[in-house]
């Protein structure tokens, strides 16, 4: 990734002049972004407090815009990756039906052979002991194994031995011929799935190089946004980008609890009887190692910090307000007493969370941001989104399902390691949608806060720790790999 201070960032476009993602909502179709203002404007509203607020609004309308713009351009990229990814999976799924055919071909005609070898023994043995018409003629003019076993199933009397022998060597013969049958479906099949790829791949590529040229057109006037409230306000172009991004996380949040918030409305007129999947959690301490968020202090004409008020995260005390009573005195013990039963075993403990897994998988994905993002990439230095997910939960000895987007979601359903998107919770896996269903899943990533993630975002961006994007793309489930659900 070019350390350029005008890098765009990810599955969606943002700038990242701190190496963190932008992003946004995308509520409808891209518009074009409201003419900026320009310079003059800018040293104007400088000098005049008055209008300095109204210039702010101006430019962060306008920074949200070309953010929505980009962010639409990138998901295209996203969707024609994942096709290129499925495409590759079902090339490797017929390359191993191949090679499993090959081996079962390989022992196949080894015991044909075998089985072949014995008849021939019984055709000498046979013709030495007056068998007929079996003579060892046969074993002269027949052209293969094949024909050996037609000319021998021809004789009118064979004991009984002999046609258990002949009937096995027909059926090693038939297993043969049938695989063979196989091998060479197998064979058209990769052959199609190959070239299927092929033009994923192509289509990928093509994907690819129209949103980069999209935007790159967003991210130089995105760029110049960010120069211009930085002059406005008297900051730097670095504190204007973090404080951009905090902002961007907390509006996923506010997003996300009105995406939920709808949700259990809609179940509450339905009559459902389970709001849990829908009601927002109390919301656990997402304090993570690494996660500094950076200082919003900014002057008097900066925009509110729209991030709600974080509850405490302190945990309750599991200490009773009031101290236990005194046991009562033992009763004097009976004469003889019979010896006292053993205790019952204790219930099992229910599943508990697992932070240190969760964390632990955090801070590996922490550690390859900047690392560049390439179609199948799984590492060391290489990723693309599934592939970052996946090494991250393996550095932890847990399973993901795979290297695919879409198995990964498949696998955590089959496994019950789905919780709703609403109790999501660090470590954490998102899952992006074109269609609200697994079927168009396209991209995934990891929660590190309620509006954070870390993902492997695009072609020439790679590994990046960002606001959640695109909340409306999301799937309403999130996998938990560990802990409990």
């Amino acid at each position: 990734m070019k350390p350029s201070s005008r890098t765009l960032s990810g599955c969606t476009a943002v700038v990242a002049v701190l190496g963190i993602g932008l992003s946004v909502v995308v509520a409808g179709p891209a518009q074009a972004a409201p003419s900026a203002p320009s310079w003059d404007d800018v040293r104007q509203a400088k000098a005049d407090t008055a209008q300095a607020q109204s210039t702010v609004d101006e430019l962060s309308a306008r920074l949200q815009t070309l953010q929505d713009a980009a962010d639409s351009a990138e998901v295209s990229e996203l969707q024609a990756a994942q096709d290129y990814a499925m495409a590759v999976s079902q090339q490797q799924e017929a390359q191993a039906s191949l090679d499993d055919l090959t081996a079962q071909a390989k022992r196949a005609e080894q015991r044909a052979d075998e089985s072949a070898a014995q008849v021939a023994g019984l055709v000498v043995e046979l013709s030495r002991t007056g068998g007929g018409d079996l003579s060892t003629s046969m074993l002269v003019d027949a052209s293969d194994a094949k024909d050996l076993l037609y000319r021998v199933g021809t004789v009118s009397h064979l004991s009984e031995r002999s046609a258990r022998v002949l009937a096995q060597a027909q059926t090693d013969q038939n297993t043969v011929e049938s695989i063979a049958a196989q091998q060479s479906a197998a064979t058209k099949a990769l052959a199609a799935a190959t070239s299927k790829s092929e033009r994923a791949l192509d289509e990928a590529n093509d994907a690819s190089a129209s949103a980069r040229a999209s935007v790159q057109q967003q991210q130089d006037k995105q760029s110049e946004v960010l120069d211009q409230l930085a002059f406005l306000k008297g900051t730097s172009k670095a504190t204007e980008t973090a404080y951009w991004n905090e902002q961007q996380a907390a509006r996923a949040e506010q997003q996300l609890a009105a995406r939920t918030a709808a949700a259990s409305r809609d179940t509450a007129s339905a009559g459902s009887t389970d709001p849990a999947s829908t009601s927002v959690p109390s919301r656990p301490s997402t304090s993570q190692p690494g996660t500094n968020q950076p200082s919003t202090n900014q002057p008097s004409t900066t925009q509110p910090n729209t991030s709600p008020s974080r509850p405490s995260t302190t945990q309750p005390s599991t200490t009773p307000s009031r101290p236990a009573p005194a046991p009562a005195p033992a009763p004097a013990p009976a004469p003889a007493p019979a010896p006292a039963p053993a205790p019952a075993p204790a219930p099992a403990p229910k599943p508990v969370s697992s932070p240190s897994k969760a964390a632990g998988a955090i801070a590996y994905a922490r550690n390859q941001l900047g690392k560049a993002y390439v179609l199948g990439g799984a590492g060391p230095n290489t990723w693309d989104c599934s592939g970052l997910v996946m090494m991250a939960y393996n550095s932890q000895g847990i399973a993901t399902g795979g290297h695919n987007v879409v198995w990964q979601y498949n696998y955590f359903k089959s496994v019950g390691r789905l919780v709703p998107l609403s109790q999501r919770q660090p470590g954490d896996i998102l899952f992006y949608s074109s269609n609200g269903s697994v079927s168009g899943a396209y991209h995934d990533s990891i929660v590190t806060s309620y509006g954070t993630m870390v993902e492997a975002a695009r072609p020439g961006v790679g590994v990046v720790e960002r606001g959640i994007w695109l909340p409306n793309q999301l799937l309403p489930y999130v996998g938990r790999p560990s802990g409990s659900v």
